[in-house]
């Protein structure tokens, strides 16, 4: 034997622990919260907590991507203004430059600096049109007292020059630069994030902007000494100082380009131009005033720095306008960025919409589906299929629910099936019973009455064995007797020989006395003859003889009526002799008779006797019979009340399972339609019954149930769901044989019956085990109809139409659904 494996014990009747606890206290308001949703909220909340955070995060995104672009923008705005105020700062150094050599008497500028300042007020003009269409930061406290300023420059109406006119000028460069600075900071150019971007704001306004303003400074002091011709002095030592600071800017200005290099960002093409012509300015600054005298003329020295001065603001402003684009490009990235997060935002709402609506139609589709299968199911309509496309849980769920809807119309087709046959059964039983009942009741009456004449007979044979005894006694004393009138006949018969002899003496004294009574006739006629021959003597003589023949006559009368009645009294003595001889004898043989009755009575009195217990025994046992007989009859009252009872549970279970719509036909139905069908071709004539049965949709085809009609060869004809059947003998049908038509006449010539056979499902296209309920339609023709059994289904016969029907088209089905 195999060891029995060691069953582990069941966990889930652990207590849960802390933690299981605690988790089961966090999710139960959630948990009670789902309970309380339809399934359509539930969609909702679980989409509204995803697109929700989704959406806020989004919003943060697109907040910092548009905070990024402000800034990016307002940083252009910052780039801006310092392009307009770059103009401001070299027009107002090219003006200090210029009035420089106008007061050092070179009248050759003035000109150039009607020029400068026309470009000036220009700039200045550009600036109010720029600060007129708004910004994002404030620059009027800075640029109101510049811009007077400026004017005073551009409209010549400053003070009139002097020998403070260049450091005047100095100090509104000074003030131009720092408004630069204040614009990068107030712009957030100085809290660039990016290193390029940064690096080319340090450069734009912390590095050229010093350059330029040492470059100029060297420029304009340089040739204002040139012109002077002077070789000593503070504004020797100033021009030199600003050469050197040009020199060391230069140095920072080639550190912060490797840094922009190593930054990424691309350095200007005009940086290394700017780089030599400043080094070569600064270097020429140096040689032209540490010779004695001057080596260079004042226009020489002024045009290298013009030249100086311009490669550094063509730098300036390539480095301005890469900045410039590389904000604006800044810029449309995050517009870009914010446009791509809108549109990747708004594609996966799109998605997650499109998804979701299709989830929730599809979900919805097979929700409601399984929903209507199910109420179908519900509502007792097992008919209905339920096909849900897809693989996920609802699908699999409702092939579960249609297995269980097939499976369970099988399960009430079967019940429906036992209950309208157990109905159908139970009512015969029933009518059985009843009439059983009614016999058994008639057979118990005959019995009582039997038990009653068995009564009376025992009392019969009692009384007649009684009066069998008593007439044995009785026979017993009549033979005694009977002996006894013997002897008394024999005496009689001896005494009637007496009187016999009597009567002949009788008849001899008579004899006798009718001589007396001739010869006293004779006498007294002699007597009268002698009277009358006496004469009146002889009268009274005559008188007293015709006395005495009067008296002979009635003597001789007398005698005559005595001899006759003698003659009679013998004849009768005679004859009663006679008789009383053959009585004697008939006594004789009625004593023998008498005695062997008496024997004969005996034997029946005792036969009498021992009948007379036997039917009191047969009494007793008929008794016992006739109370079995009265208890069978009870029994059978209460089977027929059983089986009434039987048929009534039957046919509520009948009518419970009735309501419902099942896939497949069942018994009641069946026997209902050939029923129907029977009395159609009644109503309507057997041609138009026959198409009627054969109309696909009509009353007389409802799923497998169908009406078929065949003769007593075996033909078609009807056949509901193959009217080309008609016509053709019933094997073209496979699983119908010999013994199912002889079984369909059997069942049709005792007034309907079941008949079971194999035949071809319509539905499932197999041949299945079915059976038929059959009614005589006339003497010629049996009509019937079946229903199929699921169990044991025997082969396919089209197995590729079938798998085909059975695969449904889910778009089909969708569309269908929806």
């Amino acid at each position: 034997m195999k060891p029995e494996p060691i069953s582990k014990p069941d966990r889930s009747l652990d207590p849960p622990s802390s933690g299981e606890h605690l988790l089961t206290r966090l999710l139960r308001p959630g948990e009670r919260l789902m309970l309380q949703l339809r399934m359509q909220s539930k969609l909702a909340l679980l989409g509204a907590s995803v697109l929700l955070p989704l959406l806020v995060l989004l919003a943060m995104a697109q907040q910092e991507q548009w905070k990024a672009r402000h800034v990016a923008l307002v940083e252009l705005e910052g780039v801006a203004i310092s392009e307009l105020i770059m103009p401001l700062v070299l027009e107002t150094q090219s003006h200090r430059g210029l009035t420089k050599r106008a007061l050092n008497g070179d009248i050759s500028v003035e000109p150039q600096l009607a020029e400068v300042r026309g470009a000036l007020k220009s700039a200045v003009q550009a600036m109010d049109r720029r600060l007129a269409e708004g910004l994002s930061f404030s620059m009027g406290d800075l640029w109101t007292p510049l811009r007077a300023r400026l004017l005073l420059l551009a409209e010549a109406r400053q003070p009139a020059p002097g020998p403070d006119s260049f450091a005047q000028h100095s100090r509104l460069v000074e003030d131009l630069r720092q408004m630069v600075l204040h614009t990068a900071e107030r712009s957030s150019l100085l809290l660039d994030p990016l290193a390029s971007t940064h690096h080319r704001m340090d450069m734009v306004v912390n590095h050229i902007p010093p350059l330029l303003e040492a470059a100029a400074q060297a420029h304009g002091l340089g040739a204002g000494l040139l012109i002077e011709g002077q070789t000593k002095g503070v504004t020797l030592a100033l021009a030199l100082g600003q050469a050197a600071v040009a020199e060391r800017g230069l140095n920072d200005l080639r550190g912060r380009l490797d840094a922009l290099q190593r930054a990424g960002g691309e350095v200007p093409g005009s940086a290394q131009q700017a780089l030599d012509a400043l080094a070569t300015f600064a270097s020429d600054t140096r040689l032209a005033f540490s010779t004695q005298p001057p080596s260079d003329q004042a226009k020489d020295y002024f045009d290298k720095g013009s030249l100086a001065i311009g490669h550094l603001a063509a730098m300036w402003r390539d480095t301005s306008n890469r900045l410039e684009d590389e904000l604006a490009s800044r810029a449309r990235h995050h517009l870009q960025r914010i446009a791509l997060q809108v549109a990747a935002a708004v594609a996966c709402l799109l998605a997650l919409g499109y998804l979701i609506t299709c989830f929730t139609r599809t979900f919805r589709r097979s929700l409601g589906m399984l929903h209507q299968g199910t109420e179908a199911i519900a509502a007792g309509n097992l008919a209905h299929a339920m096909h849900i496309p897809g693989r996920d849980e609802l699908a699999d769920i409702g092939r579960i629910v249609e297995a269980m809807s097939s499976r369970l119309s099988v399960m009430v087709s079967e019940i429906r099936n036992s209950a309208s046959q157990v109905n159908l059964t139970g009512q015969q039983v029933s009518e059985g019973s009843a009439r059983l009942a009614s016999r058994t009741d008639e057979q118990a009456g005959s019995l009582r009455s039997s038990v009653s004449a068995m009564n009376d007979l025992a009392a019969a044979v009692a009384s007649n064995a009684d009066a069998a005894r008593q007439l044995d006694d009785l026979t017993g004393r009549l033979a005694s007797q009977a002996e006894a009138g013997n002897q008394t006949m024999h005496e009689t018969v001896q005494a009637m020989d007496q009187l016999r002899l009597a009567s002949e003496r009788v008849a001899e004294v008579v004899a006798v006395i009718d001589d007396v009574a001739f010869q006293t006739g004779m006498l007294s006629l002699n007597a009268a003859i002698e009277a009358s021959r006496a004469g009146e003597a002889g009268r009274g003589f005559a008188v007293v003889a015709s006395e005495v023949r009067q008296l002979a006559q009635r003597c001789a009368e007398s005698a005559e009526e005595i001899r006759t009645l003698i003659a009679n009294t013998g004849l009768q003595v005679q004859i009663s002799s006679e008789k009383l001889a053959s009585t004697s004898l008939s006594l004789e043989a009625v004593v023998a008779g008498v005695r062997e009755v008496s024997q004969s009575l005996r034997s029946i009195s005792e036969s009498s006797a021992q009948q007379s217990s036997g039917l009191q025994e047969v009494t007793q046992t008929v008794g016992n019979l006739d109370e079995i007989t009265r208890e069978n009859a009870a029994l059978v009252e209460q089977s027929s009340t059983a089986s009434y009872a039987l048929v009534d549970r039957a046919d509520k279970l009948r009518e419970a399972v009735a309501s419902m719509r099942l896939r497949q036909g069942s018994a009641d139905e069946a026997l209902d339609m050939v029923r129907r069908a029977q009395a159609h071709v009644q109503a309507v004539g057997r041609n138009q019954a026959f198409m009627d049965f054969h109309e696909a949709g009509g009353a007389f085809i409802d799923r497998d149930l169908y009406v078929f009609c065949f003769d007593r060869n075996g033909v078609y004809e009807a056949c509901g769901t193959e009217p080309a059947n008609v016509g053709q003998h019933y094997s073209v049908t496979p699983g119908l044989d010999a013994r199912f038509m002889e079984n369909v006449w059997v069942a049709a010539q005792t007034g309907g019956g079941w008949v079971r056979c194999e035949a071809i499902n319509p539905l499932t296209l197999g041949i299945m085990p079915k059976e038929s309920y059959v009614l005589p339609l006339d003497t010629h023709t049996a009509i019937g109809c079946g229903i199929y059994h699921s169990e044991g289904t025997i082969e396919s016969a089209q197995p590729q139409r079938a798998a085909a029907w059975s695969r449904r088209d889910e778009s089909a089905v969708m569309d269908a659904v929806s």
